[in-house]
């Protein structure tokens, strides 16, 4: 790299002022002795004590003073700051911050070459960018390079700009120590490389654990069809036998009635024992149909859960849907001493339902809530709801209510609220099939059903079904 000579400072002409006033001119032939040039320059910058005063030297003072600030702050800078020729290549000047980056004194630095502070590679890389560029003045790219010092190696960021004074061209470089950025970039680098390794680490064990989910949910989809078949064959295999056991209890407590009732009329013991009779057939006949209803809940949610329930949908009017199914519980209502209340407009719009699924909806709603209402009130209403898109219907009791927690945990598989206290005495907790049965048709025609209770203040169930013309759309907004 050429970058050729002389230091630059700001220098003085020490030269004898011409003035042809003849006031200055001495009286006498005789030329007096040339002062020294240091008393010349004292008095042409005023600091003598007969200084020559002249309108240009204030001026001159200013420009000195002006060259010793800029070179002040120019110590100041924390960059080093490097001024070499182009021609030559030699440090023409260096400020403080120069000296401090290299560790060696200005004198050791100025009319050396440029390079010697360069490594060759950076060398290279200056003097093909400087060949680019010319004699343009405009700053070049900054390059990254290190240089060497008795304490070791700094990093440094250069920057380079071209400039002409006068005649000559110069290289101005600034160079930025860089060690503590490197520091920086050398942690966050090892610390994106630890991030890498944990995020590798933590990828690997979640992609383990998938591995794992996915075999367990697999296993679990064998478990549950296995419970389905299961459920399925059980069932099936115990209906026949419990039909039998019922009729032949039904058959020989008839008989029985008809046959030995009158003839112990007389004999104390005996009616007693009779009566015993009577109340065992009676109790083998209400467990037999107890342990039908849980089998064809047992069937239904088989055939739910794996698809192959048949639903045969139709129009169907929900008033005369719900009287029969008010029919079907009256004899219920009557033995807990409850009372049944319907509330139903004969003018509703229709439903495109399976009649036997939705009716299994209504009385598994009023069947528990005459169960949880012994001596109360059991209410049936039902409106058009969602600006007729849809119909509403609700089944309130005056049981002891359901818990906060347990509002929509109710209509899980198998689950049975916690009443506490409030549980009247004597009643069948059921299997936890109903309500999930109930759900799970609703929600196969696009419905949603839902509970509100206050404990010990009763509860409403809610069922919302899309009319005929939303559900054949698949358009209803189902929204409350």
């Amino acid at each position: 790299m050429r970058l050729p000579i002389h230091v630059w400072r700001p220098t003085l002409q020490r030269r004898r002022p011409r003035n042809s006033n003849s006031s200055m001119r001495r009286r006498s032939d005789q030329t007096p002795p040339c002062p020294a040039p240091d008393t010349l320059r004292d008095k042409l910058i005023g600091l003598g004590e007969r200084s020559i005063r002249k309108s240009y030297y204030p001026e001159l003072q200013r420009r000195i003073f002006e060259l010793e600030r800029f070179r002040a702050l120019l110590d100041q800078s924390n960059e080093a700051i490097f001024l070499a020729s182009a021609e030559s290549g030699l440090v023409v000047d260096c400020n403080y911050s120069a000296s401090r980056l290299l560790g060696r004194p200005p004198e050791e630095i100025n009319d050396k070459p440029f390079s010697s502070i360069l490594r060759p590679i950076t060398e290279a890389q200056i003097d093909r960018r400087l060949a680019k560029v010319g004699d343009s003045s405009r700053l070049l790219d900054a390059i990254e390079t290190d240089v060497e010092r008795e304490d070791g190696i700094v990093p440094v960021e250069f920057s380079l700009r071209i400039v002409r004074m006068g005649e000559e061209t110069y290289v101005v470089a600034v160079a930025r120590d860089i060690t503590d950025r490197k520091r920086a970039e050398e942690e966050l680098a090892a610390m994106n490389r630890r991030l890498e390794e944990l995020v590798e680490e933590r990828t690997l064990d979640l992609e383990a654990k998938a591995r794992e989910l996915e075999s367990a949910n697999r296993r679990l989809q064998q478990l549950d069809a296995l419970k389905s078949s299961f459920l399925s064959a059980v069932s099936h295999d115990l209906r026949t036998p419990l039909t039998s056991i019922q009729g032949f209890a039904k058959i020989i407590e008839r008989d029985f009635n008809r046959t030995f009732r009158g003839m112990v009329a007389g004999d104390l013991h005996t009616k007693r024992r009779a009566k015993r009779i009577g109340d065992n057939l009676s109790i083998i006949n209400e467990e037999t149909q107890r342990l039908t209803r849980l089998i064809s809940d047992l069937l239904d949610i088989s055939k739910i859960e794996s698809g192959t329930i048949v639903w045969k949908d139709e129009l169907i009017e929900l008033a005369a849907l719900a009287e029969r199914a008010v029919d079907s519980v009256r004899f219920k209502a009557a033995s807990q001493r409850s009372r049944l209340k319907t509330e139903i407009p004969p003018k509703l719009p229709l439903l495109e339902a399976d009649p036997d699924r939705i009716m299994q909806v209504l009385i598994n709603l009023l069947d528990n809530a005459i169960k949880f209402s012994p001596g109360g009130t059991v209410q049936l209403r039902a409106h058009e709801d969602n600006e007729g898109r849809s119909i509403r219907i609700s089944v309130e009791d005056t049981g002891p209510g359901i818990p906060e927690n347990e509002l929509s945990a109710i209509f899980e598989t198998f689950h049975q609220a916690r009443h506490g206290d409030a549980m009247p005495k004597g009643v069948d907790r059921g299997t936890g099939l109903g309500l999930s049965i109930c759900r799970q048709i609703v929600e196969h025609y696009g419905g949603a059903i839902w509970a509100e209770s206050v404990l010990g203040h009763g509860a409403t169930f809610h069922v919302r079904l899309p009319a005929a013309a939303c559900w054949s759309q698949k358009a209803c907004d189902m929204s409350a």
